[in-house]
């Protein structure tokens, strides 16, 4: 096999390399793929009903298993027999098992992706992220596992390449429209970079078995281009927030990490590339934790499938960084636990890349900013942005709080989805909604979704000293609040240690200014009373006090368990909802929440 670099890395049918790493299992987490594959029993059978329970119970979790859970044991069964060697006579016949039953299904798409969530219409087929990721899985199975496949069977490499072609690459080589890749479409997302890099990973592994689809992998690069070129904001943020960024990204670099880097730079704007990959070093708080805006969750690990090839390619240090301290092996991809599983075995030491003080995400209208605290640094973040984003949440205005490595004041993230969250009721679902975010009630009225509704940008300073973000949020709310004015400002004070978010309100009718404050907290508040030399409310919420000012009328706390919400995140935790009510405003219109470390506080 040639050698691999930076733009290359270890060819995936390297075969004398996986073997040789069988009596390292430990490092390379083989235990836990291995333990995947142990447990791994027949294969499940996909029914009618299965595939309709979407549409009839809004349930698509048990199409979305075969997707997401049943294959990642396929994969393991794969990786599995990679490392053990291509030994046909093995008895174990699971991995022939499950192979052929994926391979038979009538189709690799899921009910969540087929219009109404009806039954697929058989012979027309639907090109989703599930079936553009089995076919990248089946090539470069069929790649590596070539010799088991063609001892255990003379026709089993045949079908695999007969249904790859069936079911993706002849339908999309003959122009079979997908959204993902339409020119006209504003909905462009992280789709495109797993269809289109899925597709193309499928194709260069074909070439490399002998047989080339170039209309399709020529249709791929295209549909790569136009991923990172429209996927992303203007200044190449992505407001899907950094775990769906990682979805997009990921898949991109599986085709793309097969190119030399002379085709690389030239299928795609390397510039624009390297923009795109730098984004979670600018939206990154701490740890493993990063700034998040709708569906995304705020915790998130770094792939070692494509991370560590993507920071040498684009010579990106926090990548590097992220990938050692706080990798993971996808558990989903064949391919890329291969990749992942050399990865790590072959991780250098990386430095932190120091952080910066104040961070903008201009295109979000998101400031992070840390400040030097005995406990610190104090991190705040207040996004503007719209709520008519990627997996949109009405959150104009949300703000997170953090000290040190200590999340406060969290961001909800998304639900496990239902089938109905992507349509008419996604903002029933509190976490998609501005009441599952720190956003005021105004009147009785939660925020509103639409093109419309952005946040105006009336100052910003970096200066780190005192950086201030004000941000007119008025269209936020429906003309039925009686809202003619609400700004929000987030102003921090580096010397003294502290944040403060200042809301000044103006209402069209004197008699209806109620607000309702709102903190999610994942800290149970401790009250203190008022401050004595302005009446200020002071609680404590962990390391963290929070004084508000002028203190309200009312004070309630809801005790939520994360299960209840049926969240990703935060399992086994406790969220706290704080409502500060006041029944009317002051008549400036103006509220303060300050943030500070409680004093003698260690982290």
């Amino acid at each position: 096999m040639s050698g691999h670099s930076r733009f290359l890395p270890r060819p995936i049918d390297d075969r004398t390399y996986w073997e040789s790493q069988r009596g390292d299992a430990g490092r390379m987490e083989f235990a836990f793929l291995d333990g995947l594959a142990r447990e791994a029993g027949r294969p499940p059978v996909v029914v009618a009903t299965d595939i309709l329970a979407a549409k009839r119970s809004n349930d698509r979790a048990r199409v979305d298993r075969v997707w997401q859970v049943d294959r990642a044991t396929l994969s393991a069964l794969a990786v599995r027999r990679c490392l053990l060697g291509m030994d046909a006579n093995d008895p174990d016949d699971r991995l022939l098992d499950w192979l052929w039953a994926m391979l038979t299904l009538p189709t690799w798409a899921v009910s969540a992706h087929l219009p109404q969530n009806d039954l697929p219409a058989l012979g027309k087929p639907t090109l989703d992220l599930a079936a553009c990721e089995m076919a990248a899985l089946l090539a470069e199975a069929r790649e590596v596992l070539r010799p088991w496949m063609d001892a255990t069977s003379k026709t089993l490499a045949g079908s695999v390449l007969a249904e790859i072609d069936r079911q993706v690459l002849t339908p999309y080589a003959a122009g079979a429209y997908a959204w993902w890749d339409d020119h006209n479409s504003r909905e462009l997302n992280n789709w495109a970079g797993v269809c289109a890099g899925s597709i193309l990973a499928a194709c260069e592994s074909l070439a490399a078995q002998g047989e080339p689809r170039p209309a399709a992998r020529e249709r791929a690069l295209k549909g790569l281009g136009l991923f990172f070129d429209r996927g992303f904001t203007p200044r190449a943020e992505c407001d899907e927030g950094v775990m769906y960024w990682i979805y997009g990204v990921e898949f991109a670099c599986v085709g793309l990490s097969r190119l030399g880097e002379e085709e690389l730079r030239g299928a795609i704007d390397f510039e624009r590339f390297c923009a795109v990959a730098d984004y979670p070093r600018r939206a990154h708080l701490f740890g493993d934790t990063f700034f998040s805006g709708n569906d995304a969750g705020m915790r998130a690990w770094a792939p070692r499938g494509f991370v560590p090839w993507l920071a040498g390619a684009t010579d990106n240090a926090f990548l590097a960084w992220w990938a050692r301290e706080h990798g993971t092996v996808m558990a989903r991809h064949f391919g890329q636990m291969l990749r992942g599983l050399a990865a790590r075995a072959e991780s250098g030491a990386a430095a932190p890349p120091a952080p910066t003080a104040v961070e903008w995400l201009e295109d979000q209208q998101a400031m992070i900013v840390r400040v030097a605290a005995p406990g610190g640094p104090l991190t705040v973040c207040l996004t503007g942005g719209t709520n008519d984003e990627r997996h949109n949440h009405n959150d104009l205005g949300h703000f997170v709080v953090a000290l040190g490595e200590r999340l406060v004041v969290p961001d909800l993230g998304a639900p496990h989805y239902a089938a109905d969250f992507f349509g008419p009721r996604r903002y029933t679902y509190l976490p998609a909604s501005s009441r599952g975010h720190c956003c005021p009630v105004v009147n009785g009225h939660e925020q509103r979704a639409g093109t419309e509704v952005m946040a105006g940008m009336l100052k910003w300073s970096g200066e780190p000293a005192a950086p201030t973000l004000t941000l007119d949020l008025t269209a936020a709310y429906p003309a039925d609040a009686g809202l003619t004015r609400w700004v929000r400002e987030l102003a921090c004070d580096a010397a003294a240690g502290r944040a403060v978010i200042r809301d000044a309100f103006a209402f069209a009718d004197d008699e209806r200014r109620q607000v309702t404050q709102v903190v999610w907290t994942l800290e149970r508040p401790q009250f203190l009373g008022s401050a004595a030399a302005d009446g200020a409310a002071l609680a404590r919420l962990g390391p963290v006090v929070l004084e508000v000012r002028p203190a309200p009328d009312e004070i309630r706390v809801e005790l939520v368990q994360p299960e209840r919400l049926n969240l990703r995140d935060y399992a086994g935790q406790t969220l706290c909802r704080i409502e500060m009510v006041y029944e009317r405003v002051p008549v400036d219109g103006r509220t303060e929440m300050t943030f500070r470390v409680a004093e003698g506080e260690e982290v």
